[in-house]
């Protein structure tokens, strides 16, 4: 009986750290999904292009030393959106998809970097150029 009821603890307390983790993760990192009153989704998404250009590609800072950002803002087909590739094969699928529809925009981001680590980063950098503030973090 009392291997059953340390077990159980075990187990409780696993799910708590992971829903605290999560909790942590989702806070900071993860999906994001904004609305901003400040312009329309193509507008939007030029200001976040020639900010990640200065802020991610061309700075010193190597984080995004891996990864090129491609603009799609073509808004005849499809959703307008910034792409965000590996270097090495830019032609691959995208690791991160910045989209923006509408007016007032309505901003998400989802790919494989929304549950690594750098998005804490991406989105940090996003919600400043969002609210329209410039600069690098």
């Amino acid at each position: 009986m009392k291997r059953v009821k340390r077990a159980l603890a075990t187990t409780a307390g696993a799910v708590l750290l992971c829903a605290a983790l999560t909790g942590c993760q989702t806070k900071n990192g993860g999906a994001l999904t904004t609305t901003t009153d400040r312009s329309e989704a193509v507008a939007l998404l030029q200001t976040i292009n020639n900010q990640a250009q200065t802020c991610w590609m061309k700075s010193k800072d190597k984080v995004f030393r891996s990864y090129r950002v491609i603009p799609e803002l073509d808004t005849r087909v499809g959703k307008p959106r910034i792409l965000l590739v590996e270097a090495k094969a830019a032609q691959g699928l995208p690791q991160l998809v910045i989209e923006a529809e509408g007016k007032p925009a309505r901003l998400t981001t989802y790919g494989p970097l929304t549950s690594d680590p750098l998005s804490a980063r991406i989105n940090t950098d996003i919600m400043r150029w969002t609210s329209g503030k410039t600069g690098c973090a």
